[in-house]
């Protein structure tokens, strides 16, 4: 099919920016939910919380739907029987929120004396904290 015009000038999003006087962003914003199999690797190297033993990245069981994980950045390392019992419900709701914050403060600690924190991991982090932070603070102390 052939065109009318032979050349296409200016669509009116262009000329709408330019009488405003703004321009269009260069790139595309940051995402809030980190998305990096290299900091589950560091999460799950540095053994189960718990036990000690081998771990695997745990997410916390907050803030998701819709077949998303939560934020990368909230990962903890749970050997593989505790991370079963944690995704299936082995432990109470409200104990669970608890746990879920404290483990991801303790991990955060521990990746950053390791010096594997990076800046980009906390800007996604302190986004992603902040509600789980205020439901644990709801639920009180364990």
């Amino acid at each position: 099919m052939k065109r009318a015009k032979p050349s296409r000038g200016e669509g009116l999003g262009h000329k709408v920016t330019k009488a405003l006087g703004g321009g269009r962003p260069a790139a595309r914003k940051e995402t809030s939910l980190l998305r990096s199999e290299a900091h589950r690797r560091n999460v799950a190297a540095l053994g189960c919380l718990i036990t000690g033993m081998p771990a695997q990245a745990c997410h916390p069981n907050f803030d998701k739907g819709g077949g998303l994980k939560a934020c990368d950045s909230l990962c903890f390392p749970l050997c593989p029987d505790l991370h079963r019992a944690h995704d299936q419900g082995g432990i109470p709701k409200q104990d669970r929120r608890s746990l879920e914050w404290r483990y991801a403060i303790e991990t955060r600690a521990l990746l950053q004396q390791r010096g594997l924190w990076t800046p980009a991991i906390e800007r996604r982090f302190q986004r992603a904290i902040a509600p789980l932070e205020r439901v644990a603070q709801e639920a009180g102390p364990l």
